[in-house]
This record gives structure tokens, C-alpha cells and sequence, in this order.
């Protein structure tokens, strides 16, 4: 894995800008990561992918990650300060599960995701991740979520649905990212629930268009390109900026 700077961290910005969180941080691991394939990345259990997207963060803005949260009993606004690599040692994929003969449950990736996003409400988009992480060893089980469900109770009570909502819980809990915070105002300790995909792009989104400003204001006052500017360090386009704006 890489980082995603100067000109990546345009191409960045061109593959989030419009695109659903889950979407656009597949594609951020795809440029980051070149010499794995895209269907590889995206069939990654999410403990991994998240780790993954963590270590990216790292890489691109340091291991410090900051941000805000919303009270859930008074409503102030909390600041946070987490370690990503701390974070991403602490995601560990399990195996996975046999449910009964022949049948197994694996943990959820990236893909299933992006299959339940057009479900009409959670219970479907529940069953929709349900259906796609059961399967026969020997193959891969092309039948829709509906029938699927509506198949389980009769082989077995281990299938019924609390029972399979159940061990998905325990399979993809791992890939949860959860921070105890202390709100200073109401003194309550609440949960935050990390959505590192939904927060790594936004970031991401951040840095281009801070970019893209620096790019706008050094190629007006020079004349240079920007694929000339994206192409220098950081700390030199800095460096820039301040004798302009001397």
C-alpha cells in the first residue's frame, strides 16, 4: 500500500466526489493498493478492509485522526482524537462459521455491502447480508434473499433467522469500530460508531480540494501546470504560498 498524494489525491477526489461511501472507499484502496485486484479488495471480510482503510488514513494524514461527534443526551458537540494504527491492530477477521452440514457463514465484505443499497428499508437490507454470506461448501448459492430466508427455518432451528441474525452479529463484530467518548457538558460516556469507509472519504475529499485551491493559486500567480504542482511536496508548495502571500 501507498500513499495518495499530488496527482493520486486528484484521481481521488475524481472517484469519491459522487459516488456512495462504501463505493468510494473501495476505490481509494484500489488506488492505493495497485497490485491487488479490485474484485480481490472488494471481497475482503470488513475487518480487513477496514483495517486496511485505517492504515491508509495513516498513511495519508498521520496517525492522529481527528473529528466531531453529537451528544446522543444533550446534544453538545465532542471532539475526538483516536490512533488509527492503534485502531486497525485491534480488527481482526474471524473465519468462517459452519452453520449445519454443508452449509457455511462468512463474514461480510465490501461487495454485500453494495448489494443491500438499494434495499427499501433495513430488515431488507439485513436480509439481502444474510442471504449473501450463507453458501453451500461446494458452491457458490445463486438464489435471491427472499427465497433463501424463506428456505431456512426448514433445515434446521440453528437456521432460523434470530438464530442466523445472531452469529452475523458475531461474525462481522470484529470489523465494528467502537470509541467510548465523555462529554464534557452532560457527563455522559457515550458510544461513537466509526464508520472509517464514511470517514476516510470525507477527509479525503478535504485534503483534494485543499489541494486543488493550493494548485488554483500557485498556477494563476506562476503560470505553471498543474500536474507540475501536484507533482511537488507539500512542503514546497507551502513554501510558495508563504512568499506570495508575504
Amino acid at each position: 500500500m501507498h500513499t495518495l498524494d499530488g496527482e493520486q489525491m486528484l484521481m481521488a477526489w475524481e472517484c469519491c466526489r459522487e459516488r456512495p461511501a462504501q463505493e468510494a472507499a473501495l476505490a481509494l484502496l484500489a488506488l492505493a493498493c495497485p497490485q491487488q485486484p479490485r474484485e480481490e479488495l472488494a471481497s475482503l471480510p470488513l475487518a480487513r478492509r477496514n483495517a486496511l482503510l485505517l492504515e491508509l488514513c495513516a498513511k495519508m494524514l498521520g496517525r492522529r485522526m481527528e473529528g466531531f461527534a453529537v451528544c446522543p443526551e444533550c446534544g453538545a458537540q465532542l471532539e475526538f482524537v483516536l490512533d488509527a494504527r492503534e485502531l486497525a491492530n485491534g480488527l481482526h477477521a474471524p473465519p468462517a462459521e459452519a452453520v449445519r452440514v454443508g452449509l457455511t457463514m462468512r463474514p461480510a465484505n465490501t461487495r454485500d455491502l453494495l448489494a443491500s443499497l438499494d434495499a427499501g428499508d433495513e430488515e431488507q437490507a439485513r436480509s439481502i447480508l444474510l442471504a449473501r454470506t450463507l453458501g453451500f461448501e461446494e458452491r457458490e448459492d445463486e438464489r435471491g434473499a427472499d427465497e433463501w430466508l424463506e428456505s431456512l427455518p426448514a433445515l434446521s432451528p440453528e437456521t432460523e433467522p434470530a438464530a442466523l441474525l445472531e452469529r452475523f452479529e458475531r461474525l462481522n463484530g470484529p470489523a465494528e469500530i467502537r470509541v467510548e467518548l465523555q462529554c464534557a457538558a452532560c457527563r455522559s460516556r457515550p458510544l461513537l460508531d466509526l464508520d472509517i469507509a464514511r470517514f476516510l472519504v470525507r477527509v479525503t475529499l478535504g485534503a483534494a480540494r485543499r489541494l486543488m485551491a493550493e494548485i488554483h493559486e500557485l498556477a494563476k500567480a506562476y503560470g505553471w501546470s498543474e500536474r507540475s504542482i501536484a507533482a511537488m511536496s507539500g512542503a514546497r508548495r507551502a513554501a510558495y504560498l508563504e512568499m506570495l502571500n508575504a
